[in-house]
């Protein structure tokens, strides 16, 4: 499970809480195959870079020339005057254009909640509380290959996401920073965990660190299933146990 005190740690303030809260809750309703240690060490990092540690849930409109281009662009679904900046950037990892926010209703329909409102007709709702992160979750889920995720491939991931390396360096710092978090470190203490990696410690975070970093969170994982599955097995046990002893006390009785 995500938790907001999580999210504090790794961002290194208390700033925007209520977002924090707000993310957490929706991916651990609605995603929470997602919330697995190594998954999350990459998608945190794209939702960090791209809010700005959670500043920003819609575009920040000049409008430069790239956001004037949006009106009239068939391959966003913008048709109608008007829609480039009605269907403007929102929520975490930004969805945009009316044919986005038409895909995203239909999937959040089909999937998570045939209930949940019609974001292309009411598209402002993808930056409150109430379902923040639902574009997140829409668009990690259905253009981010989980091949890339399982293999920590963050690179891939980012051009998934971006179209390309932007803000590449940044991500990759709140890989490190996500990363060390989940594995009970804090998001700076980098030197501690490559001295119990067992690797060069030098408190820079290159290729070698960040595999390290990404097969520790894979054991955590596995660790904590083993623990579900050992938790699993002794309720099944102590089940067993009461069936017993009721079957006994039913056989005392009957003699």
């Amino acid at each position: 499970m995500l938790t907001t005190e999580t999210l504090i740690a790794i961002t290194g303030s208390e700033r925007y809480a209520d977002r924090k809260a707000a993310f957490a809750e929706r991916l651990n309703a609605y995603a929470p195959s997602q919330t697995a240690p190594h998954r999350l060490a990459q998608l945190l990092p794209q939702v960090l870079h791209e809010s700005m540690a959670f500043r920003h849930v819609r575009e920040i409109r000049g409008p430069t020339h790239a956001q004037l281009g949006y009106e009239g662009r068939a391959d966003l679904g913008n048709v109608r005057a008007g829609d480039g900046r009605r269907f403007m950037g929102r929520d975490l990892i930004q969805c945009t254009g009316r044919g986005n926010y038409r895909g995203l209703t239909e999937w959040v329909h089909a999937n998570l909640d045939p209930g949940a409102p019609d974001f292309e007709e009411m598209p402002e709702l993808l930056e409150e509380p109430e379902w923040l992160g639902v574009g997140v979750i829409w668009y990690w889920t259905t253009r981010v290959r989980a091949s890339d995720v399982e293999a920590g491939n963050i690179e891939m991931i980012t051009r998934q996401i971006n179209g390309g390396l932007y803000g590449f360096s940044d991500r990759l710092q709140w890989f490190d920073k996500s990363a060390l978090v989940l594995l009970g470190y804090g998001r700076d203490q980098l030197r501690a965990f490559q001295s119990a990696a067992g690797i060069a410690v030098d408190g820079l975070s290159g290729p070698k660190t960040r595999a390290a970093l990404h097969e520790a969170l894979v054991a955590v994982d596995g660790a904590t299933a083993a623990d579900r599955l050992r938790d699993q097995s002794s309720g099944d046990i102590d089940a067993l146990r009461t069936l017993v002893r009721g079957f006994m006390n039913d056989a005392a009785r009957l003699i």
